[in-house]
C-alpha cells in the first residue's frame, strides 16, 4: 500500500537574455511522461530486473549488514514487516534512480534506537532540506504522509544519488531533465498514432457535388456522425456511401506522410543513449534492425560494463558510507559487491 503523497517537481529555464531559434523554456519536467513513455520504462523494467543479479555482502564473515541488505526487514516483527526481500529492496532503489536520481530509504530502529532495517521511500514523497549556511549539506528531509509532512533526520534516512544536481546540490542529477524533449516527442507520435488507429480515416471535407443540393446543418452533423461510425474503432475500414452527390476532401496527414516508424528511432536511441542502456537490450526498434546473435552478446556486455557495473558500484559506496557507521567500527570494511556467477555464464 503507498502511503505518500506526490510532491510537485520544479521545471529548469534559461536565462530571459539567451536567444535560440527554438523556445528559451525548457520543457517542464513531469515524471508522468516518463512512467507512461514505453522507450524509458523499458530501460527501467530491464534495470529491475537485472540490479538483483549482484550481491552485496561485507568483507567480514557473518556481518550483520550482510544479512540485512539481503532481507532488509528480516529483524522486524513478522506483524510489521511487509517482506521486503533484497531484490525488490535495490529494484525500488533502482527505480528512484532511474526517473528522478535520488533513491531514499527509511532506516529502521528498535525501541533502544538501534538499526534493524530498512523500508523503501518512494522518491516522489520526499523532499531534502538544505542547511541555509551551506547549500550542499543536507540538514532534514521532510517526508510526505497522510498524517502530514514529517521532518527527519539525515541519520534516519538512507539516500543514494545518482551524481549532483548544479542546480540543487543536495540531491543527485535526473537524467530524464536533458532528454524531457524526446520523451515527450514520443509521447505525441504514440499519441498521434492511436488516434489514427482510432480514427484510421483522414479528416475529410464532405460537401455537396452540386449546386442543387442544399444541406442543412442537421443534415451535415448526421453524415459526419454516420462517417465517424463506420470508420472508426472496431468498424476501421468501414464504406460509407453518401445518398448524395457528394465531393469527399482529405485533409491533415496520413502515416506514410509523417514516417512515423523513422520518428520513433530519434527519441528511442536518444533516451537509450542518456540512460545508459543499448537500445538493442530492452528490445526497441532503434537497435533491432541491426541486431544479431554476435551483436546482442555485445550489448549485454556493453550494457553490464556502462550501466549495471557503475550502478552497483554507486550503490556499494553508498552502503558502506552511510549503512556501515551504524554497526560501531568501519576501519577496512565495506561494502562489495560479487558478480562472479554472472560472468560465468
Amino acid at each position: 500500500m503507498n502511503i505518500f503523497k506526490s510532491i510537485a517537481k520544479k521545471s529548469l529555464t534559461f536565462p530571459s537574455t539567451t536567444t535560440f531559434l527554438w523556445s528559451p523554456l525548457s520543457p517542464q519536467i513531469r515524471e508522468q511522461d516518463a512512467t507512461q513513455n514505453s522507450a524509458v520504462m523499458a530501460c527501467v523494467f530491464w534495470a529491475m530486473r537485472n540490479v538483483g543479479q549482484a550481491t552485496f555482502q561485507v568483507n567480514q564473515e557473518d556481518h550483520p549488514l550482510t544479512q540485512l541488505l539481503a532481507k532488509p526487514q528480516s529483524q522486524i516483527a513478522p506483524s510489521e514487516r511487509i517482506n521486503l526481500s533484497g531484490r525488490e529492496f535495490l529494484s525500488a532503489l533502482t527505480y528512484s534512480r532511474i526517473l528522478d536520481g535520488n533513491a531514499y530509504a527509511l532506516k529502521i530502529r528498535n525501541s533502544e534506537g538501534q538499526f534493524i532495517g530498512l523500508d523503501w521511500i518512494p522518491h516522489t514523497c520526499i523532499k531534502t532540506i538544505p542547511n541555509k549556511n551551506r547549500p550542499n549539506l543536507v540538514e532534514h528531509y521532510e517526508v510526505t504522509t497522510p498524517q502530514g509532512i514529517k521532518k527527519l533526520s539525515r541519520e534516519d534516512i538512507f539516500h543514494d544519488r545518482d551524481g549532483l544536481d548544479p542546480s540543487h546540490p543536495t540531491q543527485g542529477i535526473s537524467r530524464l531533465k536533458s532528454i524531457m524533449r524526446q520523451i515527450q516527442t514520443d509521447n505525441q507520435i504514440a499519441a498521434f498514432s492511436l488516434s489514427l488507429l482510432q480514427n484510421p480515416v483522414p479528416s475529410l471535407i464532405v460537401s455537396a457535388k452540386t449546386e442543387g443540393t442544399k444541406l442543412t446543418q442537421a443534415d451535415a452533423d448526421h453524415v459526419a456522425a454516420k462517417m465517424k461510425e463506420a470508420t472508426s474503432r472496431e468498424n476501421a475500414g468501414g464504406i460509407v456511401v453518401p445518398t448524395f452527390p457528394a465531393e469527399i476532401t482529405p485533409i491533415g496527414f496520413k502515416p506514410d506522410d509523417l514516417a512515423i516508424a523513422e520518428l520513433n528511432r530519434l527519441p528511442e536511441q536518444r533516451i537509450t543513449a542518456v540512460l545508459g542502456i543499448p537500445a538493442i537490450v530492452v528490445g526497441l526498434g532503434a537497435g533491432l534492425e541491426r541486431s544479431t546473435y554476435s551483436n546482442m552478446k555485445e550489448a549485454r556486455e556493453a550494457a553490464m560494463q556502462d550501466f549495471l557495473i557503475p550502478l552497483w558500484q554507486d550503490l556499494a559506496q553508498t552502503f558502506t558510507d552511510q549503512l556501515l557507521p551504524e554497526f560501531g567500527e568501519t576501519h577496512n570494511l565495506t561494502v562489495t559487491f560479487a558478480i562472479s556467477t554472472l560472468e560465468q555464464k
